[in-house]
């Protein structure tokens, strides 16, 4: 340690600068030292000023205390009066000598801590994380105490301004000061927030085309709790109805201004499902997460989103739960409207394929197909029964056992689109016609239905217009404009696939 000599400000400062006590390679150093400082007090509005000359802001102040905070699982009150004695403390938040005490609102400082929450302060240091100074994020574990997974900093925690084939790339202070007008500004306008004049934000987004800015999803989310992400969680094998799914999910966030993160959980394969859904959630900070089937009836999936106070939507979930959002259809009766139409055109010997067993809409199709022949007097006969997984190959391997039968069914009725096509590429090889030797059914009408030949007879479910919905949900503001359960209408689609039995 070597003496500092006497420096002189708008005050009488003398004292020992923390860069010649404090070792190097201290946790808190170096992450002092990693922190985009001036990135974090710009998206807190103007910075409420320099105490003095080489001490910290406020705002750096608050951050700082509510770092030490969360590590260190520390009131409020201990933080206050213990940050002036430690010295890995005080530098952290910004102090550049030693045990230099000066006077600053701590009722102030109280209330700003009690606002940055432990997710905020996430998204905080996800957008303010860099590489400066050679500073290796991997040998920081007090990250990860933070909810910062190392893995995860290296795609997400990037300074705005980092080099581009030798240029600059362009920040938001770039187009602040194109624009003429200040960060928070820019801030807002790109959150849109209503609190910004026609010609303001006109002239913001002026800039932002001029100057080809794209702004950092994560550090949109420091005016506000919100970061933006929207997570979608699947389990079944990618096929059309997860396509249509991400399809219809996307464009909403699109026109929310929201981004799209896709995961596929597996129940039956990942050992730890709810820590998966811990780290998702806690590497992307999620916004909201969108549970397909059978991942929307997935308790572990849902206890884990419950516990970390992340808003999600169930998309046509089998089983009911109190208080949580859905979308969905409903499945019972369009399940029985479409087996009563088979019966109505004189199918006597209906069969029909499953779908996957822990899918709760499996369930509740097979359920309006069984009531619709209990009340047309027909028996329900097991052996007309195939069970699939709402895969193509699974229809294939249904088609084959039900057109084997020695009585086999004059029309079958598959619990989606992707089994009926695999059902009807059998039926080449039993050299049946459609729909004059069978008639077949799916359920959902997604792409797969009107690309085969011939086109099939389906029940129409609006998949893009319910994953439309599910984010539309997560992204209202007011409780009271989000009912707890969206009902959308379905359509029985005729196609050529069905028609009366040839006697």
């Amino acid at each position: 340690m070597r003496p500092v000599q006497r420096r002189k400000t708008d005050r009488e400062v003398v004292g020992l600068r923390l860069n010649d006590i404090l070792n190097p390679d201290h946790s808190l150093v170096k992450l002092a030292k990693a922190i985009d400082w001036r990135l974090l007090e710009g998206h807190f509005g103007s910075p409420q000023g320099a105490l003095s000359e080489g001490r910290p802001s406020q705002v750096r102040l608050i951050v700082g205390l509510s770092v030490l905070k969360q590590l260190h699982d520390l009131t409020d009150e201990a933080l206050c009066e213990s940050w002036l004695e430690n010295p890995y403390f005080q530098f952290l938040c910004g102090e550049e000598y030693f045990q230099h005490s000066f006077a600053y609102n701590r009722a102030a400082v109280i209330r700003g801590l009690r606002r940055l929450s432990p997710e905020k302060l996430r998204t905080l240091m996800r957008a303010g994380l860099s590489y400066r100074a050679g500073i290796n994020l991997d040998d920081m574990p007090e990250l990860s105490r933070l909810g910062i997974e190392a893995k995860h900093k290296q795609a997400v925690s990037r300074p705005f301004r980092k080099e581009q084939n030798g240029e600059k790339a362009v920040s938001i202070y770039d187009v602040a000061k194109h624009a003429g007008v200040s960060i928070k500004t820019v801030s807002l306008v790109l959150n849109r927030q209503p609190n910004v004049s026609l010609q303001t934000r006109t002239a913001v987004l002026a800039a932002i085309e001029a100057l080809k800015f794209h702004p950092n999803v994560f550090a949109r989310g420091l005016a506000s709790e919100r970061s933006y992400l929207i997570g979608l969680l699947y389990d079944v094998p990618p096929g059309s109805y997860v396509a249509d799914l991400q399809f219809g999910a996307l464009a909403r966030c699109r026109e929310e201004g929201y981004h799209l993160i896709v995961e596929m959980l597996n129940p039956q394969h990942d050992l730890d499902l709810s820590q998966r859904v811990r780290v998702l959630v806690s590497e992307s900070v999620l916004h909201g997460v969108i549970l397909t089937p059978p991942l929307c009836d997935e308790r572990s999936v849902i206890e884990e989103l419950t516990h970390t106070q992340t808003p999600f939507v169930r998309i046509a979930p089998g089983t009911k739960m109190t208080g949580s959002f859905t979308v969905s259809i409903d499945e019972f009766k369009a399940a029985y409207e479409m087996t009563a139409y088979l019966v109505g055109l004189g199918h006597r010997s209906i069969g029909f394929v499953k779908g996957k067993p822990d899918h709760g809409a499996s369930r509740v199709r097979f359920d309006g197909y069984r009531a619709a022949l209990a009340d047309a007097g027909m028996p329900f006969l097991e052996e007309y029964c195939a069970q699939g997984f709402f895969t193509y190959q699974s229809g294939l391997e249904a088609g084959e056992r039900l057109l084997s039968l020695k009585k086999r069914p004059t029309a079958i009725f598959a619990g989606n689109d992707d089994m009926a096509a695999g059902v009807l590429a059998v039926c080449q090889r039993f050299n049946l016609k459609i729909p004059e030797d069978l008639s077949l059914a799916g359920f959902d009408d997604s792409m797969v239905a009107q690309v085969v030949w011939p086109r099939l007879t389906t029940c129409r479910q609006p998949i893009k217009e319910m994953a439309a919905a599910a984010v539309s949900i997560l992204t209202q503001k007011r409780e009271l404009d989000r009912p707890l359960e969206w009902k959308l209408d379905h359509q029985l689609v005729v196609r050529e696939s069905t028609a009366s039995p040839s006697k």
